[in-house]
């Protein structure tokens, strides 16, 4: 379970964050009439760029939960 102090620690951060609200809702609006992209990458790319995927995919869950706000 997160703690309760880190957790305060990240509504704090999103709350402060400068959101591109235009460049959000470009790309909200591009997800929505072409649909999810594909990409190929090789189980080596995957593995070692995971740190950074999986920081650009928080990004986007953070961006489309400050859009949708659900």
């Amino acid at each position: 379970m997160v703690e309760h102090a880190a957790l305060n620690e990240k509504i704090q951060e999103l709350v402060d964050r400068a959101w591109d609200t235009r460049a959000i809702n470009d790309w909200f609006g591009k997800l929505n009439t072409e649909g999810i992209p594909r990409k190929t990458l090789l189980k080596e790319e995957i593995i070692a760029g995971k740190e950074e995927i999986l920081d650009r995919v928080q990004r986007k869950a953070e961006e489309c939960e400050f859009l949708s706000h659900s």
